[in-house]
């Protein structure tokens, strides 16, 4: 890895917007399902990936131009930066409220590739080319799974606006009942 590749990806502060250019691309996918997206690659074999908690959502560093053939899929909330595209990267020093590398970037490791970025993401969520057609996937709150056949379950807004909203599959629904009090509270009489 060259320095300039690594000058134009990381930021001279704790956490700042950079420019993907033609060093570098990034995909970032919500980051619910992207963590079983992480889970095919093991410990050691993606590039450099990190979370961004405010967008709430993993963002995985790939090769110039190795998204440019995916397909737009909308309802999965995936987002590819190409050159020009600006996203706020973390530095190599640590958390910033909650943004932070889950594998930095290093000599033998910045790339994920692309082709098995795809697959990864592919054998989670299905086929991209297909996705713009089927309801998203989200992860149920219970078992952990992915689905496109939810329900909300819960709401959660932080005082800043941070908002989260946890889902159940349809076997998990019934298996809670459906309406138990853990459940989201429309504040409407029941």
């Amino acid at each position: 890895m060259s320095g300039h590749v690594l000058a134009s990806l990381l930021p001279k502060r704790p956490l700042d917007l950079m420019c993907a250019d033609q060093n570098w691309n990034a995909v970032a996918t919500p980051d619910d399902w992207g963590r079983h997206v992480l889970d095919p690659f093991g410990e050691d074999s993606t590039g450099a990936v990190f979370e961004d908690a405010v967008l709430q959502q993993l963002v995985w560093i790939i090769p110039p131009g190795g998204a440019d053939g995916w397909p737009a899929a909308p309802p999965l909330g995936m987002t590819l930066y190409r050159a020009g595209d600006r996203l706020t990267v973390p530095g190599l020093d640590g958390d910033r409220g909650g943004t932070r590398w889950i594998h930095p970037p290093a000599a033998d490791r910045l790339f994920t590739d692309a082709d098995a970025l795809r697959r990864a993401v592919e054998a989670v969520v299905g086929p991209l080319d297909e996705a713009a057609d089927l309801p998203p996937v989200r992860v149920c709150r219970f078992c952990a799974t992915t689905t496109r056949e939810h329900v909300v379950v819960d709401v959660w807004e932080s005082s800043n606006g941070l908002r989260r909203v946890s889902w159940a599959c349809q076997a998990c629904w019934r298996d809670t009942g459906g309406s138990a009090g853990h459940l989201l509270d429309t504040g409407k009489p029941r």
